[in-house]
């Protein structure tokens, strides 16, 4: 829960006294052409025989608060300005007190978001990685509005692809020392194989043995798979993700509690040819058995969720949206037939494609995520060399790159299908992490070299650009709360554009050294609330700190 003077809500307390019925959502602040805040109420007032003597109560409420300069209706709509110099100082006074605004107390509630989980088959695609900025963004948005979080990779080490990857190894490599291009070229051997001998029988017999608890075999196939996961954990780092627990399928099988699963679902069982399944109403059956008594991937992540649900309130999930019948079937299964009270949820995204088409690691098509990072750092490395030629800083290349891949595959709506192109990514004029991470080093960059004369900050004559951008930072709260709910953190990633452009706006309008001591002393107070709000919401999104650019 947030602590902060809530401008929105004091103003509906005053509106609820004339109409008890407006909620919170009926509020909107920093919306085009209407006012700092604006209030729709034209559905509580349609009806109403004295909607136009209600307006006039409303209004001369909200008018007396010591913080609103003007009100006014037009169409229905409650339009509110806020004076600037509280927008100031309650921005202010937070920072000044927490070091934060807003304000945020720990909440009880525990919460899990799992991203990632990609078969470790092979090195983590720029595909991929979507999940994991969106994952690891998400989770650092949910501990920055208080929740107890822990991020989670569940590791596919069970079925087909890690079957064939072992294979691979085994029948292409056996004696030789493991390593990620020596596993992940038998992984493409191994397919080009099936395809020339027109079967798959020699993993279809390993994969039963593996289901059934073959000790050995599981050791065995976790080695080469641990080998995968430990590049794909390194990869990771180096656009700043590490994840807190990794659990492993196979667990599942070899502690017997997809034994349990059957146990709990048996009420709910059909039987088919010795099969058995469940059928999910509006879709369709849904296999738990095969006929020879082993578990399907279904049922190991019943048994995942049900250890999940023993550990966290909630639970959430990203997956690539052809998972949204499996994420239906999900939620059934745990709310609707084990009566699990636990909240699951499932945040889906649409794939990174390259230029050529889309990607596929046993095809061999697929780019790595470190490559796209490293072709980054090298561009980085280029323009900072224009810049300071022997003083270009490679640490700032590597945080420039890395920042410049998160936001850029976190900026857009997660259903909307990206084309990666390392040029749109780190345009040092655009939308771009590359502008964020300028608008903190000039806020720095001000702080330092602009010295506070001691003067009381004056309290009037504040030019647009710094009211905007106040109103903009205000606005922070509502947007951690939109994006928390609602598991959006692109609106986290949108919203630090729009207030560092707003800076960028304050910065060219108002030069803040040529002042007189009691503006300028305020418009730094200006300039260092922006930096705080700025590199919160940086943090939430993955945007690195430099010190120049």
């Amino acid at each position: 829960m947030f602590l902060f003077t809530d401008f929105l809500e004091l103003i509906r307390k005053e509106i609820n006294t004339e109409i008890p019925e407006v909620v919170p959502e009926d509020l909107t602040m920093g919306q085009d052409g209407y006012g700092d805040i604006s209030a729709r109420l034209i559905k509580y007032l349609i009806n109403r025989e004295d909607a136009g003597d209600a307006c006039e109560k409303i209004m001369g409420r909200v008018k007396a608060l010591e913080f609103v300069s003007e009100v006014s209706m037009t169409n229905n709509y409650l339009n509110v300005w806020i004076r600037p110099e509280h927008v100031f100082r309650a921005l202010k006074e937070s920072i000044d007190s927490t070091g934060m605004f807003p304000d945020v107390f720990q909440e009880p509630e525990r919460i899990s978001v799992e991203h990632t989980s990609t078969n470790p088959t092979g090195p983590l695609h720029i595909g991929r990685a979507r999940n994991s900025v969106i994952g690891d963004s998400l989770a650092r948005l949910k501990k920055r509005v208080g929740y107890r979080v822990t991020t989670q990779y569940y590791v596919n080490d069970s079925g087909k692809q890690m079957m064939s990857l072992y294979f691979g190894y085994e029948k292409f490599h056996k004696n030789e020392k493991p390593t990620i291009p020596m596993l992940l070229d038998g992984y493409i051997k191994t397919y080009r194989y099936f395809e020339e001998t027109g079967s798959e029988k020699e993993v279809e017999e390993l994969m039963e043995r593996y289901e059934r608890n073959d000790s050995d075999l599981i050791s065995k196939v976790r080695f080469v798979a641990g080998i995968m996961l430990d590049g794909i954990s390194a990869d990771l780092a180096t656009i700043g993700i590490k994840i807190d627990e990794y659990t492993w399928e196979s667990e599942f099988i070899a502690t017997g509690e997809t034994g349990t699963v059957m146990e709990r679902l048996s009420a709910d069982l059909h039987e088919e040819n010795g099969a058995r399944y469940i059928d999910i109403p509006g879709l369709r059956k849904i296999y738990v058995q095969r006929r020879n008594g082993t578990s399907l991937y279904i049922t190991r992540d019943i048994a995942y969720h049900m250890y999940k649900f023993s550990q966290y309130d909630h639970c959430t999930v990203v997956v690539g949206e052809d998972h949204r019948e499996h994420g239906k079937i999900m939620k059934y299964i745990m709310n609707d037939l084990l009566e699990y009270t636990n909240t699951l949820s499932f945040v889906y995204y649409a794939y990174v494609n390259l230029e050529t088409g889309k990607m596929s690691t046993r095809k061999g098509t697929s780019i790595p995520m470190i490559s796209v990072y490293e072709k980054l750092k090298e561009k980085s490395m280029e323009e900072l060399k224009k810049r300071y030629g022997d003083g270009a800083d490679a640490k700032t290349a590597e945080k420039i790159a890395a920042s410049s891949f998160r936001y850029h595959l976190l900026k857009f709506n997660p259903t909307k299908p990206v084309t990666f192109r390392w040029e749109d990514a780190l345009d040092f004029n655009g939308d771009t992490a590359v502008s964020i991470m300028y608008s903190m080093v000039r806020a720095s960059g001000i702080l330092n070299k602009v010295s506070n004369e001691g003067a009381i900050p004056n309290m009037e004559n504040f030019p647009e650009s710094e009211k905007s951008l106040l109103l903009l930072a205000y606005i922070y709260p509502y947007k951690l709360m939109d994006a928390a709910k609602s598991d959006k953190p692109e609106i986290i990633a949108n919203y630090a554009f729009m207030l560092s452009t707003a800076f960028t706006r304050f910065y060219e309008d108002v030069k803040i050294s040529e002042q007189a001591p009691e503006i300028k002393n305020r418009q730094l107070e200006t300039v260092k609330i922006f930096r705080t709000i700025i590199e919160d919401a940086c943090n939430i999104i993955g945007i690195m700190k430099v010190d120049k650019l």
